[in-house]
Parts: C-alpha cells; structure tokens; sequence
C-alpha cells in the first residue's frame, strides 16, 4: 500500500465513521489493511517513526494549503486523529 493509497483509504474509512455514508468508504477489510499498514512503520525504525509519519500525513490531509483553502483546520486535524487513535490503538483518544 503506497501512501497515497493509505491516505486516500483512511480519507474515505474517516468520512464513513464520521456520517458520511453516500461518499465514504465501509469496507472493514481495507480497515484492518490500513491498521495493519500503520502500525508497521515502527518495524525496524527508531521509536518516534510512526509519530512522524502519521503527523506528516495528518498534516497533508488537514493542514495543507490546500486542505486549508477547502474549509479544514485543526479542528478537523484533531477530530481526525483522535478517530486515527481509536482505530490504530495510539496513545489517548
């Protein structure tokens, strides 16, 4: 799964759970995919990697300019990985 693959999946996983049901994505084998996916970017790297690689995505989703331009904001980054805890079991929801 290429980034662009996870982050498009967790984009349409995020917007069913959140109410989205006509655009969103309900596919719970693809949801154990991306869980699978994320937590295996702490495999043989240092303790920090899936920090860094899951802010660097939260921050391309959300915090964009592009992503700012459409509407999103921390708001949205916080909602959004609060959700991304929930799912991946990362530290506090």
């Amino acid at each position: 799964m290429t980034d662009e693959e996870l982050r498009d999946a967790l984009d349409g996983l995020y917007a069913y759970d959140d109410g989205a049901v006509d655009s969103g994505i309900h596919d719970e084998r693809l949801r154990a995919k991306c869980i699978t996916h994320l937590k295996t970017w702490s495999v043989g790297k240092c303790e920090f990697m899936p920090r860094l690689e899951v802010s660097r995505l939260v921050r391309e989703m959300w915090l964009s300019e592009e992503a700012l331009e459409q509407g999103y904001g921390i708001d949205s980054a916080i909602k959004f990985t609060r959700w991304l805890c929930e799912q991946a079991g990362w530290g506090e929801p």
